[in-house]
């Protein structure tokens, strides 16, 4: 099984059209094809976004008919909030990513007649030594509902966030954080059965911040979505004038699209997971705001 392997990204609104011949639709004239409209949902967690988390700067497209890959849209272009796409049909399923610019030869895939059973184990490695912020989402134009003018086709992020509570009575402030065994590829789709790919790479990641942390603060890591194989976090800190290394294991999965929050205390640190994601499940829909470099 082939790993088409992807990289970079970040997006902006869209919304995509199309028509047909009335070859396809025997007995009545050129038929208008429904807008199939791209959007971003919210993160799976209580906190918001952060600047620029939403950022949308190259969008591909693909389309399946028939378990292969017919047509491949690259660096789809925007006109104000909206991009149309010429499709060939209703048929199959389209596949959208966000923020992987330059990482997909499109005519090469075409050549290689990819199914989407390959499709589906593409794998998203980093991208100049950091996770990629890339959005990815699919709608079945054979199960959607075309008497509708729009057919929504939601996009989340393949990252999960982490922020940090400071809960303590005294002086507290946080010199650096240390992620033990981080995944460093994921798959760019989701799958039902599992988080990271078999044999995946795996190192510590740390984050030095310039200034210690005295306070609370949003979006001090992301990771890509994957399994707690050892996954434990460590926290150097100051508590009233004393420096500490506070230590967690993570006890579940970092799953997509979450907010994830750090609570530090005098003398332990708790780790709450966002654990209670449905996968697909449309959120909180942001329209895209397209920022071209």
């Amino acid at each position: 099984m082939r790993n088409v392997r992807l990289m970079g990204l970040v997006l902006g609104g869209m919304v995509l059209t199309a028509s047909c011949s009335d070859s396809d639709y025997p007995g009545g004239g050129e038929v208008t094809m429904p807008v199939v409209k791209a959007s971003l949902s919210g993160y799976e967690g209580q906190s918001g976004l952060l600047e620029g988390e939403n950022d949308i700067r190259h969008v591909q497209a693909f389309h399946f008919k028939n378990g292969v890959l017919t047509k491949v849209y690259d660096d789809l272009q925007f006109d104000g909030s909206d991009c149309r796409v010429p499709l060939d049909s209703k048929e199959g399923v389209l596949y959208m990513l966000a923020n992987a610019e330059g990482m997909v030869d499109g005519q090469a895939l075409l050549d290689q007649n990819l199914t989407e059973a390959e499709w589906k184990e593409t794998v998203l490695p980093l991208k100049d030594g950091k996770e990629a912020h890339f959005f990815s989402g699919s709608l079945s134009l054979d199960r959607a509902e075309h008497s509708r003018t729009e057919l929504p086709l939601p996009m989340k992020r393949g990252v999960a966030r982490f922020d940090l509570e400071i809960q303590t009575a005294g002086t507290a402030s946080v010199k650096s954080l240390t992620l033990k065994r981080v995944a460093k590829a994921v798959y760019a789709f989701p799958k039902d059965a599992a988080f990271s790919p078999p044999a995946v790479e795996r190192r510590d990641t740390t984050v030095v911040f310039s200034s210690p942390l005295a306070g609370d603060a949003k979006g001090v890591l992301y990771v890509y979505e994957q399994e707690n194989d050892g996954l434990e976090l460590s926290l150097d800190v100051m508590i009233d004038g004393e420096a500490k290394t506070l230590v967690k294991t993570l006890d579940a999965p970092v799953k997509r699209n979450t907010v994830n929050t750090i609570v530090v205390r005098r003398d332990y640190i708790n780790v709450d997971l966002n654990v209670t994601f449905d996968e697909w499940e449309d959120g909180n829909d942001i329209e895209l705001d397209a920022r071209r470099k």
